[in-house]
């Protein structure tokens, strides 16, 4: 079976934030992994972020849609969204060096530029060179990790993002070094972990800074399966994203003992696709419905909304489903879903006396938002499949459902022809945690403002 990963590529990219952020090791715990088994990484928006965006007193996002569009467009169309990416030290000997790796929940494959490389990306420092590491091992040409298609002696791989980025080039072991403060003390040191060496690479944009993938999917050969896992025994890992409001501040990537207990929290069983392989083994979850301003909504004539999120079988290829995934700036919804759900919203907005007004880049936005009128703006709730005894709703508050562009509001979801993917806005004041062991994901509203580090 198989995904049609052509398709993933014409995923919609209009995403609204212009926001990069770093994930490095957290000094709450000084970076070193706890006796009990846990270890935290740190968020660190990145310098310059409130050159084009800002938020407001009551928790909007607000954006200047010139800056955020002119600056980006040759990567991409309309402002880029929210990216997370962790500084990894790779080698060791002359080839030592740290690299900020984009963090992806989506694959399971860690890779990044070495030399040689045909057409590099800008990055900093240099590609990696493997020949002068005196850890670097070649994983066998036998192995089951090596793409059938391999030639020679060499274990190949081929690599394909959400995005429609392409890496291939050879398989190997080598050691990572998760390191505190810029290197001064180790945090965690794992040998052996697999990783493409990259020797070609097409529509990846590291924006002159990242150098490729840290895949932290659900299957081998992913971080998560690693001896780093000897500091995180219980399997879980947890975030809390909290929206860009001063830069000095930065949030935590939470392992093992450092995740925050979940007896509060509603749950949902990720569900293992049939299809998924190490460049595609996201988290799905089983997306039942939606709501609006806390009315369920109902599917288009002859249709459950339920059959818009499934996954289905056309032409020998497997689409759909629903995954929540930091790495994708804000959410994409099926066409049919969307199509629901922008008329629900539009004609809740509507009746608060707020008009049509379009801007490029999104699909809907009102004008005349009003400090009388914003408190009335809906919610939108996901009915997931529950995974405990508690239902599975999370609700989306109207800070996280709109943005503001300019002087107007847009909705801050997209169409896509292929997928649901619950995205970083709408993840932002809600805590998740991936218990990969137990099969499920745990969420829970919180203020993710009070689960940062950095200067008061």
């Amino acid at each position: 079976m198989e995904l049609d990963t052509h398709a993933l590529a014409l995923l919609p990219l209009v995403l609204v934030a212009s926001l990069a952020m770093f994930l490095q090791p957290a000094v709450a715990t000084h970076g070193m992994p706890r006796p009990s088994g846990g270890f935290s990484l740190r968020l660190v928006p990145s310098a310059g972020w409130n050159s084009t965006m800002h938020v407001d007193g009551g928790g909007f996002l607000h954006l200047n849609e010139q800056a955020a569009t002119t600056a980006l467009r040759p990567h991409v169309h309309g402002p880029r969204g929210l990216t997370y990416s962790v500084a990894t030290t790779v080698g060791t000997g002359r080839g030592r060096r740290t690299y900020d790796l984009v963090l992806d929940t989506v694959s399971s494959l860690t890779w990044m530029q070495c030399l040689p490389i045909a057409h590099p990306f800008p990055q900093m420092p240099p590609p990696f060179n493997r020949e002068i590491s005196t850890s670097f091992r070649r994983v066998p040409h036998g192995s089951d990790l090596c793409h059938k298609l391999s030639r020679g002696n060499e274990c190949e791989f081929r690599a394909t993002r959400l995005d429609g980025a392409h890496a291939s080039g050879v398989l190997g072991t080598e050691t990572f070094t998760f390191a505190d403060d810029g290197g001064r003390a180790a945090a965690a040191e794992v040998g052996g972990v697999v990783f493409g060496c990259a020797h070609t690479a097409t529509g990846f944009h590291g924006h002159g800074v990242l150098a490729g993938v840290l895949g932290l999917g659900k299957l081998m050969p992913s971080l998560i399966w690693t001896r780093l896992r000897q500091h995180w025994q219980d399997g879980r890992f947890s975030y809390c994203l909290f929206g860009p409001t001063r830069p000095e501040r930065h949030g935590f990537l939470r392992f093992g003992a450092d995740v925050p207990a979940t007896g509060h929290m509603k749950s949902t069983n990720i569900l293992y696709m049939r299809w998924t392989s190490p460049d595609f083994s996201a988290y799905f979850v089983k997306l039942l419905g939606v709501s609006v301003a806390g009315k369920r909504l109902a599917g288009p004539p002859g249709r459950r909304m339920i059959d818009l999120f499934q996954c289905h079988k056309s032409g020998g290829r497997w689409y759909g489903g629903c995954l929540i995934d930091p790495g994708t700036g804000t959410t994409t919804m099926t066409q049919l879903a969307y199509n629901v759900l922008e008329h629900a919203v539009e004609e809740h907005v509507k009746r608060l006396g707020m008009p049509l007004v379009r801007h490029h880049g999104y699909r809907l936005c009102f004008s005349g938002a009003t400090q009388a009128a914003i408190p009335h703006l809906p919610t939108m709730t996901l009915h997931f499949e529950e995974g405990g005894e508690d239902d599975g709703d999370l609700v989306i508050r109207p800070q996280q459902l709109f943005v503001f562009v300019q002087h107007d509001i847009c909705l801050a979801v997209v169409p896509s022809e292929h997928m649901t993917i619950i995205g970083a806005m709408q993840q932002v004041d809600t805590r998740f945690v991936y218990d990969i062991t137990a099969g499920k994901i745990h969420f829970a509203p919180e203020r993710c403002s009070d689960d940062t580090g950095g200067p008061n």
